[in-house]
């Protein structure tokens, strides 16, 4: 009998590592939060593309960034192609509600591993991040 892969089944144990999650609207951040807390990963937040940049730079623990691409300020596109620039190891995968023709394949040319579209569902989320992080080499 063939085993069938269900996302809404697959546990993981993240605690060796740190996401971050860049949100500029609370209700996403803490929906995000709470999907994430059952991978036991360490959890950070910014709410602007440069408070990202900054965070990355000054933190060499972040393995993978959740990049909101419609921020204040620089956008995630521009925040994404300078935390590239400076750690080209960090995992970012866009997050966007704007599903337009074309965003999907803007998101991949500055630079991100993966993109999700809003709304997120928990078990995809979690898929999609274990995916990435298996196809960019690293351990999930």
């Amino acid at each position: 009998m063939n085993t069938v892969f269900d996302p809404a089944t697959c546990e993981v144990d993240w605690s060796y590592r740190s996401i971050l999650v860049v949100e500029d609207i609370e209700a996403n951040y803490k929906f995000l939060e709470k999907a994430l807390q059952k991978t036991k990963a360490r959890i950070l937040h910014a709410t602007t593309g440069t408070q990202a940049i900054s965070m990355c730079a000054n933190d060499d623990n972040i393995d993978l960034v959740l990049m909101d691409v419609h921020l204040p300020g620089i956008n995630g596109y521009d925040a994404t192609r300078e935390i590239k620039k400076m750690k080209s190891s960090i995992t970012v995968i866009a997050q966007t509600a704007f599903v337009l023709s074309g965003e999907r394949q803007k998101a991949f040319s500055v630079g991100c591993d993966e993109y999700i579209a809003k709304p997120i569902r928990s078990d995809e989320l979690i898929f999609k991040i274990k995916s990435c992080l298996l196809g960019c080499g690293k351990n999930a």
